[in-house]
């Protein structure tokens, strides 16, 4: 397991990592990049007080380089919080970072967050893999995290093309039996995937990119998990403002 830091670290994130590590088994390795040596005695200090027995690096290196150095199962950084008119114009190294890398797992953890609680399970029906699926769900059993599935259908990119043709009653009704089809097919995709009997699944409408993010925040969930490989990935990334994980799909 990985843990980056540049020119500053945060005592929360690191109080997580040592959770994970213990949780999983996972040997930890903390990076301080563009740090000054000042901060290698803080980092020590807040590392011994957590008797959390993590290797730790000084470097230069780009984030980027570091990642392929390494090769780690699971990377943990800072999720800063920037005004929204700022983001628009200057996003933080952290989040481009978890736009650019296409391979690893990536957790981003807000600053608030000194343990991980309750977290919501994001899965569509034809971007999710099964081996997605398995891997954040066995993720968050062994951490003990409490956490739900949750799907969102684009009702209202089917709605335009479905009113087109018909009539707004008969429209409503085509779109109500594409909603219900559309969980149905992501709940048999979590059954298989899990070999489950039975899941529950929370479904939600809306955009991926907008409802995903502001239903997390909104009902006071510590962490969202999504695949790399769902359709609007970036801009989940982007509003997300709560911790978010991002597993291989």
């Amino acid at each position: 397991m990985l843990i980056l830091f540049k020119e500053k670290f945060f005592p929360s994130l690191l109080e997580v990592a040592k959770h994970i590590s213990n949780r999983l088994g996972l040997e930890a390795v903390v990076y301080c990049l563009q740090c000054e040596e000042s901060k290698l005695s803080e980092l020590k200090e807040v590392l011994e007080g957590l008797n959390f027995a993590a290797r730790l690096e000084l470097s230069d290196l780009d984030p980027e380089e570091v990642l392929e150095q390494e090769r780690p199962y699971l990377t943990l950084l800072p999720k800063f919080e920037i005004n929204p008119i700022a983001h628009t114009f200057k996003k933080p190294w952290s989040e481009k970072l978890a736009i650019d890398v296409e391979n690893g797992n990536l957790l981003l953890l807000r600053s608030e967050n000194s343990r991980l609680k309750n977290a919501l399970l994001y899965v569509d029906r034809d971007n999710c893999s099964e081996n997605y699926i398995r891997n954040a769900y066995n993720f968050l059993t062994a951490l003990g995290v409490e956490f739900k599935f949750t799907t969102i259908f684009d009702e209202r990119y089917y709605e335009f093309l479905i009113k087109k043709e018909h009539p707004e009653t008969e429209a409503k009704e085509i779109l109500g039996g594409m909603f219900e089809d559309y969980i149905a097919a992501v709940r048999e995709k979590i059954k298989k995937a899990l070999n489950l009997e039975q899941v529950e699944i929370l479904p939600l409408k809306g955009e991926e990119r907008k409802s995903l993010p502001y239903f997390a925040k909104f009902h006071n969930y510590d962490l969202l998990v999504i695949s790399q490989a769902i359709q609007d990935r970036d801009e989940v990334i982007q509003n997300s403002e709560t911790s978010l994980a991002i597993f291989e799909n």
